[in-house]
């Protein structure tokens, strides 16, 4: 029998926060106020420097409190992951909030799904605000359809050599704990740590989409990136990843297949970091090295994007766009 053959599972959520004081109750308060009960609320604050650690501290025994130095978002993944003990481990970002029902929603899905494997990560969609909460009236999907409803990843990534973010933003992710275990620690990078954890956990286990709209993402300053805007990470970052996603699959008696850079991935890298040569040149090496659909339709909005620059550029446009 498997924890998750229990009745109750305990749940732990995860917020992981750094200077979000003014929206930290309303994302610890919808963690604590769920449908399901079985709940532990870990809440990891990196060195705040406004009112967090006094709002954190309010709630008393309620919730488990850490308060490390500021050491970025993968370090505090890893100290709630740490701390935790839950058979099932939700992520949520101190700016966004869940729906009353979104735990139990994902425990049902989790247990009629079990029995076919442990290692499973779950995707929801989110409604999108404002900083006061109100509407934006659209939502944040998983990206799960975007690459052919894939329930496990991996012969995805021998084919096209890297692993897509196939899900929705941090605070729409739930996993397993025993898949947990196969990604945990992660990298104690700055930002965008759930990168670590989406691609890791879509390779090594298997996704499930919950078509509803169980919490808030919160659209605030530069938060906005999701679906909308690429995500600029520079070199390093990418090697980074490849490097730990082809160490996971290893461990897990996996061939290390990931390369980003003669992927279709990193055409997100050379449309912010190089030139239009590089780009196309990216295109070329990608469809010629796997020839099918998906590879051609990214060939041509290479060309169609390196045009575009041209005929900018020919003609005095300033500021190109990739």
């Amino acid at each position: 029998m498997t924890v998750l053959e229990k009745s109750k599972p305990l749940v732990s959520v995860l917020i992981n926060n750094y200077n979000y004081g003014r929206f930290l109750n309303d994302a610890i308060d919808s963690a604590l106020n769920q449908t399901y009960s079985n709940i532990e609320v870990i809440v990891v604050d990196d060195g705040s420097t406004d009112n967090s650690r006094e709002v954190i501290a309010s709630y008393g025994d309620k919730i488990v409190s850490i308060f490390q130095e500021n050491r970025g978002q993968g370090s505090t993944f890893n100290s709630g992951w740490k701390a935790s003990n839950g058979d099932i481990l939700c992520f949520l970002d101190s700016d966004d909030t869940f729906y009353p029902e979104k735990v139990e929603e994902c425990v049902n899905l989790i247990l009629s799904k079990q029995a076919n494997s442990p290692l499973i990560i779950v995707s929801h969609n989110m409604d999108v605000v404002d900083q006061s909460g109100n509407s934006l009236g659209y939502m944040k999907t998983s990206r799960y359809k975007k690459y052919g409803g894939y329930s496990n990843f991996y012969q995805f990534a021998c084919r096209y050599k890297f692993v897509p973010f196939a899900t929705s933003p941090t605070s729409g992710n739930v996993l397993t704990r025993e898949l947990a275990e196969r990604i945990f620690p992660i990298p104690e990078v700055r930002t965008s740590a759930d990168d670590f954890v989406v691609r890791l956990g879509v390779v090594l286990g298997n996704l499930y989409y919950l078509e509803k709209n169980l919490g808030q993402y919160r659209v605030h300053g530069k938060n906005h990136w999701h679906n909308n805007v690429p995500k600029a990470h520079p070199k390093e970052i990418w090697l980074l990843q490849e490097e730990f996603l082809n160490m996971k699959l290893k461990e897990n008696n996996m061939k290390p297949v990931v390369s980003f850079f003669e992927s279709i991935e990193a055409g997100t890298y050379y449309k912010i970091n190089g030139s239009s040569f590089d780009y196309l040149k990216q295109g070329l090496y990608v469809f010629f090295s796997c020839p099918d659909l998906r590879t051609l339709q990214f060939f041509q909005k290479v060309v169609q994007v390196t045009l575009k620059n041209l005929i900018k550029k020919v003609f005095g446009i300033k500021r190109p766009s990739l």
